[in-house]
């Protein structure tokens, strides 16, 4: 049978803020995010959450920076030879309010690649700690004999020409989890999304 996972989780929260919880980057994400957008109609500003999100699939990250920003270049990759292609958004921008993407150490490739290019192009302000740093591309050559060579063939930059892999996405805003801050109900206190909060409400002024 077909089996369709939902990737994007969202809710309307206070003083006209909408949250958007992106798992990972599968077919439809895109989709399923520009739905978000259209029921959280009357939020001014978003967080979206790409914290644990392993990545994915590039283009769904790149569609989903669509509906944040207008045509810009999200990233390039380059191989051994300097060849260059670059991956651009179009103009299908949705969402014209401020937005707060989070951002952790298991945050990797396709979600590292929306947080650089949102950041770069100035369409959103990171909070979180430095992302995983999964930025290259390989490619398996098969033998007659059945085994097989795995090649690394491209590299992921951000429009800034900065590399991605082994070094990752800096926040604009470090900010560290406390295993030792708890609510009364005894979990822990989001530090991260209490700033996004924070930065979000400065930016929606």
């Amino acid at each position: 049978a077909k089996v369709n996972i939902e990737t994007v989780e969202w809710e309307a929260r206070e003083d006209g803020i909408g949250y958007i919880y992106i798992s990972n980057f599968e077919t439809k994400t895109s989709d399923e995010v520009k739905k978000a957008i259209k029921e959280l109609t009357g939020c001014r500003g978003l967080i979206v959450d790409l914290r644990q999100n392993p990545g994915g699939l590039v283009d769904e990250a790149i569609d989903t920076a669509d509906l944040f920003m207008d045509s810009a270049t999200m990233i390039y990759t380059e191989d051994q030879t300097g060849n260059r292609e670059y991956y651009k958004t179009k103009n299908g921008r949705t969402f014209t309010g401020p937005v707060v993407l989070l951002v952790d150490e298991n945050t990797a490739s396709a979600s590292e690649i929306l947080a650089a290019g949102m950041q770069e192009n100035g369409a959103a302000k990171l909070v979180g700690v430095q992302t995983y740093g999964k930025g290259i591309i390989q490619q398996l050559a098969q033998f007659s004999d059945g085994s097989a060579l795995k090649l690394t063939r491209w590299q992921y930059f951000t429009p800034g020409g900065k590399k991605i892999h082994g070094v990752g996405v800096t926040p604009d805003y470090t900010v560290e989890l406390d295993e030792n801050q708890l609510d009364d109900d005894g979990y822990l206190v989001d530090l991260q999304y209490n700033k996004a909060l924070e930065v979000l409400k400065e930016m929606m002024r």
